[in-house]
């Protein structure tokens, strides 16, 4: 196991047989390989601030679910969509709860669920 997580690792729960799981947030809207197509409608947006640190992030998600595979860990990013919350003056379509269901279905993933993944609430995303 890695050093930097010896002392934070996730107790495994007996009771429901889930190990540790990381569902971290992520958003379709800066997934490169949707950017680097010139014609996706999305692409004007992408800048070299927020959008690129969030790239980034997904680079770290992916790196930590390849270097905690051996572990049973698992570690996924999931965009919760356009859900109605204060950073957009509550104009996104979907509610609170609707926009949770990804998060939370990673994060209660049992041992034979995917490892290194992208996803909201309609499948897969491109990373």
């Amino acid at each position: 196991m890695p050093t930097w997580l010896r002392t934070t690792t996730p107790h495994h729960s007996h009771a429901t047989g889930i190990r540790g799981r990381l569902a971290r947030r992520s958003h379709r809207l800066v997934s490169l390989t949707r950017n680097s197509d010139p014609a996706y409608p999305y692409r004007p947006i992408f800048g070299p601030v927020y959008p690129a640190s969030k790239t980034a992030l997904n680079a770290v998600t992916l790196a930590m679910a390849i270097e905690l595979e051996s572990t049973g860990i698992k570690v996924n990013a999931a965009c919760p969509g356009f859900t109605k919350t204060n950073l957009n003056n509550y104009t996104g379509t979907q509610t609170v709860e609707e926009g949770a269901r990804e998060p939370v279905r990673l994060a209660l993933l049992g041992s034979d669920g995917p490892n290194g993944t992208f996803s909201n609430a309609d499948g897969p995303l491109p990373w």
